[in-house]
């Protein structure tokens, strides 16, 4: 059996209408290897996965686990066979603990009631395996974003897997927190005698851990090697379907006249009042820098009213905010694009819907009754300008890739009438290369066509130095240092946001 690879696809197919999401795709995966996959948004990774997983079934093509066809037609019947998911966006109930949520789907007790006593000793089974440390008893909710994944992870192979997938599963993690994932990974692999597919849009990432690549380019099979037969630069070359990626400019406005957008001094929450003196002016990237926690989402948050303040008050385009809730801010020229995307959009609705409900005064009568021809042609305005994939307006939004569902979710917000300040927290956040590069883009001719202004939160400082005019870098809440374009230095930043001022 260790010649007989754990999963074999052989000219895999998949249509939707006239869409061809993957066309021929074989690829193999050995014992206990770990294998990345990627590719750039809608190159046809998700749909792979969802035909492994049994949430599609294949046009054409077959999948063998274990040298035996796989005739799943379920998730649940190829969970059966072996196969298990961790999914980008995560799947844990936060008022339960840790055990609670591994158990889910698979409960052990009498009659399906759920053994508390038993659901704990087998997490406790599996964290000793793993040789980890992470809490079994506290609500997920109120753990870090690492022993969450984490959490996902002991949820998946608490079905005993032979494969397991992981996709962008160190999307949201800390910089100081992926090293020791992917070496939690590798122990993984040996210790659970399981394979991994590893999907990921971090290039360093996947030379660093995987033992082969497969990149995929409009549902086609580009490359196929192990890493040591290959380069990042090759797999970029045959990932990206345009021939270079546009240079970012960055113009040198330093003598230009600025109006002021935004004027923070102090904000007080969760019972501490925070440092936070910072502002934003127009036509220009304001980067927020700092390791998970650092209080940068949080204040953006207290800001556009989001998370409860004990004190607010600032200055937004010349008037003082204190009271104003969310859809005040918004029609005062505010917006601000989450990190969650599953936050940011309803699920069971069309792209039309979601992209309207922000603008439901605009294509709805006084008795609510929503203009359908208006909001359609709107939706179709917003689609085109955004550049995103998709096949009908009428389509269900999480059939989109996580990158184009993103650029609908800008292309939305940056439509709202009066826009004087777009805030961006992680909006390349598990995209791949090209849909990055192309959100840089945008977020730049916002600020230098538009005359706007944008703050742009990211965990990636390397982004953050290729867009932003200007930099505040957090540290425990409070703001530790500001660096303008002639003065960033990578060292002093990161140095900033590990040590503080």
């Amino acid at each position: 059996m260790d010649n007989v690879p754990v999963l074999k696809t052989e000219h895999l197919m998949k249509r939707f209408g006239p869409l061809t999401a993957t066309n021929d795709v074989s690829i193999e995966i050995g014992r206990k290897e770990i294998h990345a996959l990627i590719g750039e948004n809608g190159a046809g990774k998700s749909t792979i996965c969802k035909m492994l997983t049994g949430m599609y079934h294949p046009d054409s093509g077959e999948i063998y686990l274990n040298g035996k066809k796989l005739e799943g037609k379920s998730i649940f019947s190829t969970m059966e066979a072996g196969i298990s998911m961790v999914y980008q966006e995560r799947n844990l109930v936060d008022y339960l603990n840790a055990a609670q949520n591994i158990a889910l789907g698979s409960e052990p007790g009498k009659a399906g009631f759920l053994s508390e006593k038993q659901a704990m000793k087998r997490a406790e089974e599996l964290r000793d395996k793993l040789r980890i440390n992470v809490p079994l008893d506290e609500p997920v909710g109120e753990l870090g974003a690492g022993a969450q994944q984490l959490i996902e992870i002991m949820k998946a192979l608490n079905t005993n897997p032979q494969l397991l997938i992981l996709d962008e599963p160190t999307a949201s993690l800390g910089v100081t927190e992926v090293g020791p994932f992917l070496d939690f990974v590798r122990h993984m692999k040996d210790d659970m005698d399981v394979s991994v597919i590893f999907i990921s849009h971090k290039i360093e990432e996947v030379f660093d851990l995987a033992e082969k690549v497969t990149v995929l380019t409009d549902g086609r099979v580009t490359l196929s090697a192990k890493i040591s037969d290959t380069t990042p630069e090759e797999c970029i070359k045959a990932m990206i379907r345009s021939s270079d990626l546009k240079p970012i400019s960055i113009p040198d406005r330093s003598g230009d006249e600025k109006t002021r957008i935004l004027e923070v001094d102090e904000l007080t929450f969760d019972n501490k009042k925070r440092n936070v003196r910072f502002h934003v002016d127009n036509e220009e990237v304001v980067g927020f820098y700092g390791l998970v926690g650092s209080g940068r989402t949080e204040t953006m948050e207290v800001l556009f009213g989001t998370r409860e303040a004990d004190e607010r008050s600032f200055m937004f385009n010349g008037e003082k905010i204190t009271k104003q809730n969310t859809q005040q801010l918004i029609r005062r020229g505010m917006v601000f694009t989450t990190e969650l995307r599953k936050n940011s959009v309803f699920g069971g609705l069309t792209l039309t819907d979601n992209i309207c409900n922000l603008f439901l005064d605009k294509y709805s009568n006084k008795m609510g009754v929503i203009n359908y021809g208006k909001s359609r042609e709107f939706a179709e305005k917003i689609l085109k300008e955004s550049e995103v994939k998709y096949s009908n307006v009428n389509q269900i939004i999480t059939e989109l890739s996580g990158g184009n569902i993103q650029k609908l979710i800008i292309g939305r917000s940056l439509a709202i009438d009066n826009l004087k300040l777009a805030i961006f927290d992680e909006p390349t956040n598990g995209i791949d290369l090209g849909a990055k590069n192309e959100i840089y883009h945008k977020i730049r001719h916002l600020v230098d066509e538009e005359k706007k202004a944008a703050i742009f939160i990211s965990s990636e400082l390397d982004e953050l130095l290729a867009v932003c005019d200007r930099i505040y870098v957090f540290y425990e809440g409070d703001i530790a240092g500001e660096f303008t374009r002639s003065e960033f230095d990578k060292h002093k930043i990161l140095d900033k946001a590990v040590r503080g001022g």
